[in-house]
């Protein structure tokens, strides 16, 4: 093995386990929660305190990782707290203790930007769809097992061992972080004024709100109620697995699709317009199956679209931004669609209060049919603002 494809596994093996830890339990968590007794829009704050706190952190974490340029360092935190998330949701399941836990879960998933800028400098420059595309398959690679595993053992053991799991995926990931090796830097650091002159650009900007929506939408429903609408027509845990699995290896093909020639031929714009669609039909049409077939059908499809969306977003975040401020960059862009993460399900908890969840999916839907027809219209508003800097 040489030695970039060794770093390279290595950032893999740990972003692996770092995913897994945090969706072992996911597909499971607001049933189990609504079966605590606590209301939808409750039980909505306590799945939105996981993006609260990544909206809190994730700049000043990307200004401190592009300063310290060790993201290496970065990493093994974020691999930490998770495993210390875990334990505390062993420890306890009041809900206040849920809460706080998943305050930790955010703090750690705020840790994923250097994930991405360090498997970005394992690449050369003109490979940043590639690599992006590369590290979001594992990403959700790990989701994926996370949910199969999480299967095979919830119905018979139940959710503390879903707990279990991912405490010990967390701290095993941060063992793996400790041989993780970091680039040495090409250029010296710049001070902090500088590095957040990144932050005028409007392709990051636009991009970044762009994200803000599509984590709306895929926290308001993949990644939290969707596991409600799938266990009302009675599937079984491993069912319910099966088509949250479904959704993650769908994310997985198209992850990996982005990066390929042939995506590059039908371009970003079709495919996002294409993903947006089909997240449309997603959110339209799953609660509205009665069979488990239909949900799984829809949930590939759901997946299919999300994913494949989100990749290319998130390469157009930062494609024209300079290597020593892509970390603040990143953070910039995370943080701002973690508002997204904590909206989502707490404004979906409470459009199901309010009306039934049939309704709140279909609003979901439309504002997904809403993005698909404008996105081109802000492809080339931000392509116009790119050639205006120019000139």
């Amino acid at each position: 093995m040489t030695d970039l494809k060794k770093k390279r596994f290595l950032l893999y093996l740990a972003t692996f386990l770092f995913w897994f830890a945090q969706y072992v339990y996911n597909p499971y968590m607001t049933p189990y929660l609504l079966g605590l007794n606590i209301t939808a829009s409750f039980a909505g704050v306590i799945v939105g305190m996981y993006g609260s706190t990544q909206l809190i952190c994730r700049l000043p974490l990307g200004i401190m990782a592009d300063h310290a340029q060790k993201h290496k360092l970065f990493i093994l935190l974020g691999l930490l707290l998770c495993g210390a998330a875990s334990l505390l949701r062993v420890l306890s399941q009041d809900p206040v203790t849920l809460l706080c836990a998943n305050a930790i879960s955010g703090v750690a998933s705020s840790m994923w930007i250097s994930f991405t800028i360090l498997n970005s400098l394992y690449y050369e420059p003109h490979e940043l769809s590639r690599s992006i595309g590369s590290i979001n398959a594992v990403n959700n690679a790990g989701i994926l097992s996370a949910y199969i595993l999480g299967g095979l053992f919830y119905q018979k053991h139940g959710m503390v061992l879903m707990f279990y799991m991912s405490m010990f995926a967390g701290f095993l990931g941060a063992v793996v972080a400790l041989f993780i090796r970091d680039e040495p830097p090409k250029e010296g650091a710049l001070p902090v004024g500088q590095l957040l002159t990144v932050l005028k650009q409007r392709r990051l900007i636009v991009f970044s709100l762009l994200a803000t929506l599509f984590q709306f939408i895929v926290f308001a429903t993949a990644n939290s109620f969707s596991s409600q609408v799938i266990k009302s027509i009675g599937v079984s845990a491993v069912q319910l697995s099966i088509c949250s699995a479904l959704f993650t290896l769908a994310g997985v093909i198209s992850s990996y699709f982005v990066g390929t020639k042939r995506a590059a031929v039908i371009g970003e714009t079709r495919l996002s317009v294409i993903g947006f669609g089909l997240l449309a039909l997603y959110c339209l049409l799953l609660p509205r199956m009665n069979t488990f077939l239909g949900m799984a059908v829809m949930q590939f499809i759901g997946g299919c679209g999300g994913t494949s969306v989100f990749s290319i977003i998130m390469s157009a975040a930062i494609r024209d931004v300079p290597g020593e401020q892509r970390s603040t960059a990143m953070g910039f862009f995370q943080s701002v669609y973690a508002l997204g993460i904590m909206a989502g399900p707490s404004i979906m908890g409470s459009l199901i209060d309010w009306f039934s969840i049939t309704p709140a999916f279909s609003v979901i839907g439309v504002i997904c049919i809403l993005t698909a027809a404008a996105y081109p219209l802000v492809r080339k508003f931000v392509e116009r603002g790119k050639s205006s800097a120019a000139a």
